[in-house]
This record gives C-alpha cells, sequence and structure tokens, in this order.
C-alpha cells in the first residue's frame, strides 16, 4: 500500500500523472507546487489529488517518486481547484495548463513566494528589554530606545529593517497595522428606478442569485454596483467587479474610489508580475475589499468572496480567444453557484445568451429605462451617402452638426471601425493592390509610420510610391477605405482650431496614456475625438454631444451569425457616449444602406425588440442561445489537407449528430498556413461536449505532425 499524488503539469497534455509520496513526507495537501521528474527533466506540477494507502498494482508501469514539496500551504485553494477542473472538462482544456493560468507567472516557475509587505504598522515595545541582550547589540538598543520613547506613535523605520525584524523576532517589540486614515467621499444618492433594483437585489444576498440588469446607457449602472458594494463589504464580504478591457479599469476604480473609502484593487495582464502578485496575495489574504480586473481576475482565490459583478456582460472581450478558450461570464456564474453567492450582470445590450436565460426564468431581468441625470436619449439622424455625398469620410450632414456643437463648446466623438489610414492601396493604372504576402488580406496603410502594416499576421513593410507597383504610377496610387487616422487628418483639415485627439491601439498603448486620455477629455481639453471600440466601451464624457459613425456597412453584411447582434450592440453602445449629463444628445449614421432592417428594427424599435425578433430567428434557424455549438479549425502548411482532414470528420460522425461544414475559414490563408474550420451543433450541451471530446480524441491519434488544431466551446466568433 502506497501513498500517490497525482500532478498537473503545465503542458498541453490531458489528464494527469501520479508519483509515490516518499515516506518521510506525511503531510501533502491538494493545491500545492510540488517538483517531479518528467522525463529527463524536472518540472513544477500542482498537487491535485492525495490517496492514501493506494494500491500500486492498479498502475501498468512503474512509478516514480515525487522530488519536493514545494509550499506548505496550497498555492491553488480548494475553490479555485474546483473551478479549474470544472473549467478544463467544459472547455477541453488540459487541466494542467488551466491551473497554471489561474496563477501569476511569478508562482508557476516554482521559486519562493516573496511579496513585499507595503503595509503601514505602529511598533511597541513590550517592556521585556534585558541589558544583556543588547550588550554588543548597539543598532538594536538604539531603535528599541527610539520605538520605546514613542509610546506607540509612527516611527520611520524604512531604513532599519533587517534590525527591525532581529526585534520582532526576538519579542522585545511588536506592531500592529496602522488604522488606515478615512477619507470624505461622496454620498450616493440612487433614482427611483435604482432604489427599486438596489431592494430587490439585496434581498437575496446569501445564496446564488444571477440578475441581469439591463440598463440604457448612462442609466447609473455603476451607481447602482456602488451601493451594493458598499452593503456587501460593510459586511466583511469581498467583491469581484469584472470589466471586459484594460482601458476601462482606469475610470472604474477613479468611480469607485469616489463613493467608497475601502481597499480597491486591480488586476490585468498590464500589471507587472509584481504587481500582480501583490493583487493575488492580497485576495488570498482578505486584504482587498474590492478587486477590479479584466477577464482572467475570475480564477484569483478569494477569502471571503460575497458578490460577483460582470460589467458589460455583452461584451466578446470577456471570451479569450486563444489556447484556453473560457469565457469570463460564465465561469463567473459557475463560481457563484459553487459559492452560492449572488451574481450581477450588466449592459444597456445584453447577449442573446443572457436574455434567453431571463426569458426561461434562470435569471432574474431588472431594467433601467431611464437615465440617470434624467436627459433624454440620443436622437439619430441616418445619412445615405448616395445622395450626400462623403469625401474622406464626411457627409455635408456631419460636417455641418459638428460645427454646431463646436461652436456651442460642446465634445464630439467620431467612431471609426479600423485603425490606420485606410484599408488598402490601389493602383488606378495597373489594379495593382496592397495584398499581404502571407494572408489572404490587404495589408492596412498607415500613413503616420508610413508603412503597410497587416494586421493578422504582424507583417509589416515600409512605402517607396515610387516603386510600389509594376508600372510605377506614384500619382495614381490612392487610399482605399477609411481608418482612424485619415478621419483624424481630414477633421483636423476642417476644423483647425479644434483640438482633435485619435484613440486606438496604436496611439493608447498603455495604461499611462489611457489615464492621459480620460484625464483631457473630461478636462474639457479635446474637441474631437476619433476611434475605434476602445473609444466607446463604457466611457462617460460629461461635455460630449454628438457622436458620429463614420461608416456602418462593413457591419451590415457579417458573415457571422451573431453580426447582426453585434453590429446592434455596437450602435447602441457608440450613441450612448452623448448626452449623457444635462445636454441631449446625438447620432450620425453615415451609410449606403439606410433602409437595411438591422437600422429600421434597431433605431424605430430600440434594442428590447430587436433582440425578441433576432431571438426568434435563431430559433428558426436552431442556433444559440437555444442550441449549443463547438467549433473545430484546422492549420496545415498544404493547401486542402484540413478540408480533407475534417471530411473524414464528419463522415464518421455526421450520423451521431449535427455537423455545419467543414468549410475553409473566412480568411483561408494566415501567415502561410490555411484554416478550415468545422461546427458541432446540437440542442443538447452534454450531448454536445460529448461528441466533442470524441472528436479530440480522434484529432489528437489521426493527426500528421504538421496539423495545427483548436477547439472552441461556446464560440463568440467564427472567423
Amino acid at each position: 500500500m502506497k501513498n500517490i499524488i497525482n500532478v498537473a503539469l503545465n503542458l498541453p497534455l490531458y489528464g494527469t500523472y501520479s508519483y509515490l509520496i516518499p515516506e518521510e513526507i506525511d503531510d501533502i495537501k491538494p493545491g500545492v507546487r510540488v517538483e517531479v521528474p518528467f522525463g529527463q527533466k524536472k518540472l513544477v506540477g500542482i498537487c491535485v489529488r492525495v490517496d492514501k494507502n493506494s494500491k500500486h498494482k492498479k498502475h501498468t508501469y512503474k512509478l516514480k517518486y515525487l522530488n519536493s514539496i514545494i509550499d506548505k500551504k496550497p498555492v491553488v485553494t480548494s475553490e479555485i481547484l474546483k473551478l479549474g477542473k470544472w473549467a478544463s472538462e467544459y472547455y477541453q482544456y488540459p487541466l494542467g495548463q488551466v491551473l497554471f493560468s489561474c496563477l501569476p507567472s511569478k508562482i508557476k516557475s516554482g521559486g519562493d513566494i516573496k511579496i513585499t509587505d507595503d503595509r503601514e504598522y505602529i511598533y511597541i515595545a513590550t517592556g521585556k528589554a534585558l541589558d544583556s541582550y543588547f550588550r554588543n547589540k548597539h543598532a538594536q538598543k538604539k531603535l528599541y530606545n527610539k520605538i520605546e520613547s514613542s509610546e506607540g506613535t509612527e516611527v520611520d523605520v524604512r531604513k532599519n529593517k533587517t534590525i527591525l525584524k532581529s526585534l520582532l523576532e526576538s519579542g522585545y517589540i511588536s506592531r500592529e497595522l496602522k488604522e488606515r486614515e478615512r477619507k470624505i467621499t461622496k454620498k450616493i444618492k440612487l433614482s427611483k428606478d435604482q432604489e427599486l433594483a438596489y431592494r430587490k437585489i439585496m434581498k437575496n444576498t446569501s445564496s446564488f442569485a444571477p440578475t441581469l440588469i439591463e440598463g440604457v446607457t448612462g442609466s447609473g449602472k455603476t451607481e447602482l454596483y456602488i451601493s451594493i458594494t458598499k452593503e456587501i463589504v460593510d459586511n466583511n464580504g469581498q467583491v469581484l467587479i469584472i470589466v471586459p478591457e484594460i482601458n476601462l479599469t482606469p475610470q472604474t476604480i477613479l468611480r469607485f474610489q469616489d463613493y467608497l473609502d475601502f481597499n480597491i484593487s486591480i488586476y490585468h495582464s498590464a500589471l507587472t508580475e509584481t504587481a500582480r502578485l501583490k493583487a493575488w496575495a492580497s485576495c488570498l489574504n482578505g486584504e482587498v475589499d474590492i478587486l477590479i480586473g479584466t477577464r482572467s481576475a475570475i480564477f484569483l482565490p478569494f477569502k471571503n468572496l460575497k458578490m460577483i459583478i460582470i460589467d458589460e456582460e455583452h461584451d466578446s472581450s470577456l471570451k479569450q480567444s486563444e489556447k484556453f478558450r473560457y469565457h469570463s461570464r460564465d465561469i463567473a456564474l459557475v463560481r457563484a453557484k459553487n459559492n452560492s453567492i449572488p451574481i450581477l450582470m450588466g449592459s444597456a445590450t445584453p447577449s442573446l445568451e443572457s436574455l434567453y436565460n431571463c426569458q426561461i426564468e434562470k435569471f432574474s431581468h431588472i431594467l433601467l429605462k431611464n437615465r440617470f441625470h434624467n436627459t433624454k436619449l440620443p436622437s439619430v439622424t441616418v445619412v445615405d451617402t448616395k445622395v450626400d455625398t462623403v469625401r474622406d469620410g464626411f457627409s455635408s450632414t456631419l460636417i455641418k452638426g459638428m460645427k454646431k456643437e463646436l461652436d456651442d463648446k460642446k465634445q464630439v466623438l467620431l467612431f471609426v471601425g479600423r485603425r490606420g489610414f485606410s484599408h488598402t492601396l490601389l493602383c488606378n493604372v495597373c489594379g495593382w493592390t496592397s495584398k499581404c504576402k502571407k494572408c489572404d488580406v490587404h495589408m492596412t496603410f498607415h500613413e503616420y509610420e508610413n508603412k503597410l502594416w497587416c494586421h493578422h499576421c504582424g507583417l509589416q513593410t515600409k512605402v517607396n510610391f515610387k516603386n510600389i507597383c509594376e508600372c510605377k504610377s506614384e500619382s495614381e496610387i490612392i487610399p482605399i477605405g477609411m481608418g482612424t487616422e485619415r478621419i483624424e487628418k481630414r477633421a483636423k483639415e476642417l476644423f483647425p482650431k479644434s483640438k482633435v485627439m485619435r484613440i486606438d491601439s496604436d496611439t493608447i498603448n498603455n495604461i499611462s496614456k489611457l489615464n492621459n486620455f480620460i484625464n483631457q477629455s473630461r478636462d474639457g481639453k479635446i474637441d474631437i475625438l476619433v476611434g475605434t471600440q476602445m473609444l466607446v466601451k463604457g466611457h462617460d464624457f460629461p461635455n460630449l454631444t454628438l457622436v458620429g459613425i463614420i461608416d456602418i456597412d462593413s457591419g451590415l453584411y457579417s458573415l457571422d451569425f451573431r453580426g447582426t447582434e453585434k453590429i446592434a450592440q455596437m450602435i447602441i453602445q457608440v450613441a450612448g457616449r452623448s448626452g449623457r449629463h444635462s445636454s441631449e444628445g446625438r447620432l450620425i449614421i453615415q451609410t449606403r444602406k439606410p433602409k437595411h432592417p438591422i437600422m429600421t428594427k434597431l433605431l424605430e424599435n430600440g434594442y428590447s425588440d430587436f433582440s425578441k425578433d433576432v431571438l426568434k430567428e435563431r430559433r428558426e434557424a436552431a442556433l444559440p442561445p437555444q442550441s449549443y455549438l463547438s467549433l473545430f479549425r484546422v492549420s496545415t502548411n498544404n493547401k486542402g489537407e484540413g478540408l480533407i482532414f475534417l471530411n473524414k470528420i464528419k463522415n464518421i460522425y455526421r450520423d451521431t449528430i449535427t455537423i455545419l461544414g467543414p468549410a475553409p475559414a473566412p480568411i483561408l490563408k494566415k501567415n502561410n498556413r490555411y484554416y478550415y474550420q468545422l461546427l458541432i451543433n446540437s440542442h443538447n450541451r452534454k450531448f454536445l461536449l460529448q461528441k466533442s471530446s470524441e472528436i479530440r480524441e480522434y484529432i489528437l491519434k489521426h493527426k500528421k505532425s504538421n496539423f495545427r488544431w483548436s477547439l472552441d466551446i461556446d464560440p463568440i466568433d467564427l472567423y
């Protein structure tokens, strides 16, 4: 009879590995890191189970002994271990890689967990000092006398940390946390709608209670979150708030700090590794009251988590699109259920999945129909660009609208779907276009850096207009399509006295630049904002009264069945940036298809009625949320090889489950590899997962060495 440990390794291998536990080790707990032999290497793994007095006979191979235990206490708590196992099984991703993705990088390597304690302490002399102890310890005696004479007041000990440690260990001084200085915060005043929502939510805070808060843009969802969070933290609970993107964390934390004097921390990938480790440890130790983070924060360990809030729950950024393809909102629902705590999901444009869950009464549904500042929703003008001709992205209607708002000292926002100057370059003589050599896409022209850039494989080339095409017609090279750079340039030409700022991933690539932009926009130092999705997600611009959508047509004819839902959400979210405070806002949409069904349904009936119509269409087409999907992607170096392989899979499984495809991916060639995909559809989630698992196993056994593949459960993007 042997004691055996099951270990999950940070490798792309399914299953765990068994090792014998040396007899001298008698206390090992699931969740600790261990070092184990693996082939000729020594690897760090995580203990997921301990089998005491196991019968060694059931193993058909000789087990090795583990090398050592790294931790005394688990770094993966029992709660996170349970959550990780569920995520691994549901998203069909190796357990070891799931568990290691829950940890800061500094813990993954296996070294000691060294976390600097930045908290402030008051040091007190215990009165036990002996002259004999201090006989040859003059520095310790000097510091002791200083602490003793302070009589419990604060003493600066930053330069004496080693001496201080010796005094603490000897017992001659003690310490206690310095009481945090309380700051004056604003008082929250809820509207009638918010008060009703608050009371409904607070009735059930001790059990699993998923609630969708659907509120028009500017309805005060954040103020509602703050009020609820205050109540939870006042009762010694911790609250986790998930936002879809890093650029939303600064303004979210500022809003909470305005109203709440609690320990608030942030967690996202742009932090330093040391900062992420500190945030992780603070959550685990119960030192953080409120944690605001992006999707990976859902795996942080908490001492007393009592509520989860998912802001902008519809946003596709909550779904990880590479490797471990999980959805943070769905993981949050499972975590809340495991812990019997409430979860709030807020959006002005809820996902159809959440609306469907409200229909079947899995979620409670709260509506906030009025704006917090009692302003009207923006008026909408649709510009037919076949009639009102556009020049460099601007119709006369948009120019007149901008002039009026700027003359009134108001802000204007121009939304553009793409960064760069233009989608491509074209030679009017020979027909040459700037197509990527590695991908089936055109390279975007970035005028400011004078380069062509493929936004799929990353290929970049400098532009020499004299020799760019075969006919060398330098004067005939023209830009096709609109990007943020082109709109910024034209806005400066049209309004030379106005301050124009471009906001996209090229100009805002770190937190300090983001904070600078937010401060400038709120201080009225920017007149015209030009940007992509980064600009419109959840931001509040008090003086902004006009929003212009430069060109919406590319989104009206998406290949993805979710395309109509996404473009509708984008329109509502973009429009919602205007007129949020004292002045009524305006939205101007430029399109060649002013009578498109999406435009008429959405603008005439609103998002609520629009979503009901789309849900009906999805039901008739047997598509999510009334059914479930999994997406297999295969890529190879040879064109057609992946398609043949996926066809074999279809022929094997076509009689047992609905299979859509296989087909070339919408972008067939990326970075010199050819992509093909196959969709599996079922009305039964468990059956879908079972068949997906069978196909996954088939791929693992039969794929060639040059194949790359992925499995996406509940895919958000089908391209």
